[in-house]
């Protein structure tokens, strides 16, 4: 219970801020309305609006038709529209500097999401005790957990299923495709002895990046792995591979937000990992019959008790291992 509340909580743990009541709310809007209506405020309104469509129609392409340029040229006017903003707010009432302050933190809890879906509870967001390096108890066996959001929002409830048995680490980061674990796997595992990894990658490599192209084909999806478990191997710790979680919809989440079918891919990674002595730990099983009831609306992510399902089967998985002579 302790470690589904932290998950709940999570977004308002980072700032003791207390929420705007309805008059401090009535204010400030009283205030932009007004500040809104200046001529400058009109013009800047016109500029800001311009790169927000550019950047919402750019949106509704595939990742890899967008244009970088359309985001920056949006988070730029939105800069200088909020800033100008501001000012015009303050000029109407000098009083309401303490509210837009507080208004900004609170603004802050909901902008960290790295990629489509996300909250913080499963995003790599500074905000998210998941992402909080570990002490180590020397007297206790280590765990890596390696993987991308789906395994940021199973981390705190894992460590609290594993409290006392095992100083339950994870990467810095959300791990993404195979591709960036390449990248980055020398680094993740760094100079210290690890007795289980506990990883996941699927989502991101299935994930259509045009039209007619996945991240990472099938093929190389497997021939990716292939190189991690050398990687990982090369530890000494035991290996244990977690299936691809479901994408519900048929895979199909939006017109530029589909999947490549995950079931075909994690037949092919179990098939691997059998022939390379790699624990499994079928989460795409277990997750499949929760994800109607605790699973996000048409995303891949999970509410806090879908996290704390899957966090009881990855806590089993690694108990396993550590058992193990």
């Amino acid at each position: 219970m302790k470690h589904q509340l932290l998950l709940l909580l999570l977004a308002a743990h980072a700032f003791a801020v207390e929420p705007l009541t309805d008059a401090e709310k009535k204010r400030l809007a009283e205030a932009e309305i007004t500040a809104k209506r200046t001529p400058e405020m009109r013009e800047m309104a016109k500029t800001y609006s311009a790169a927000r469509k550019a950047y919402t129609e750019d949106r509704k392409k595939f990742p890899a038709d967008r244009d970088k340029n359309a985001g920056k040229a949006w988070r730029e006017a939105t800069a200088v529209y909020e800033s100008a903003l501001k000012k015009a707010i303050l000029a109407v009432d000098a009083t309401l500097e303490p509210l837009l302050a507080k208004q900004a933190e609170l603004k802050k809890l909901g902008l960290d999401k790295a990629n489509e879906g996300e909250s913080v509870a499963d995003s790599d967001s500074k905000k998210n005790d998941a992402m909080t390096p570990v002490k180590d108890d020397p007297k206790l066996p280590r765990v890596l957990l390696i993987g991308d959001s789906i395994s940021i929002g199973y981390t705190l409830p894992v460590r609290e299923k594993l409290k006392g048995k095992a100083n339950v680490h994870r990467i810095p980061q959300n791990g993404g495709a195979t591709e960036i674990g390449l990248e980055k796997m020398t680094a993740w595992l760094g100079d210290g002895k690890w007795d289980v990894i506990h990883f996941n990658f699927g989502l991101h490599d299935a994930k259509y990046n045009s039209e007619t192209t996945q991240r990472a084909s099938r093929e190389q999806y497997i021939e990716n792995l292939k190189k991690l478990i050398v990687k990982m191997k090369a530890t000494g710790a035991k290996l244990v591979f977690a299936t691809t979680t479901p994408v519900p919809m048929g895979g199909v989440l939006s017109p530029t937000r589909k999947f490549d079918s995950v079931e075909e891919r994690n037949k092919l990674a179990v098939q691997l990992m059998q022939s390379s002595d790699v624990a499994i730990d079928d989460l795409y099983a277990i997750a499949k019959p929760i994800m109607e009831k605790h699973g996000r609306p048409n995303d891949v992510h999970f509410a806090a008790e879908g996290y704390e399902v899957l966090a009881t089967a990855v806590a089993a998985s690694v108990e396993a291992q550590l058992r193990r002579p």
